[in-house]
């Protein structure tokens, strides 16, 4: 993985939390401009950095560098639910469920 994936994965994360890079700073204790500095590219992201802010945010390290994985809290809800749904259940009911709703919306 790249600087440039883990600055915009970062960036989508903090977004998602819904407050200021500024106040995440502050929770996790670092300089205040810690994450402007970040996005100007002064700054590098170290592991420990890193690994407090996914712990921070509720995700795993694994989740963070997983391309394929949403950081937007709302699907990361109904992807954990989907976990407790035995398989079968997925396919037959709520995939098609999903299906019709995304019909209606778009």
């Amino acid at each position: 993985m790249n600087d440039s994936f883990i600055r915009e994965r970062l960036f989508e994360l903090i977004e998602n939390t819904g407050m200021s890079p500024a106040k995440l700073s502050e929770e996790l204790h670092l300089n205040k401009g810690y994450f402007a500095d970040v996005r100007r590219e002064k700054q590098s992201v170290p592991y420990d950095v890193l690994s407090r802010t996914c712990e921070y945010c509720g995700i795993t390290l694994s989740e963070f560098f997983d391309p394929d994985y949403s950081l937007k809290s709302t699907y990361r809800e109904v992807n954990l639910l989907c976990q407790k749904i035995p398989e079968d259940q997925i396919q037959t009911v709520i995939i098609p469920i999903l299906k019709q709703f995304a019909k209606q919306v778009f």
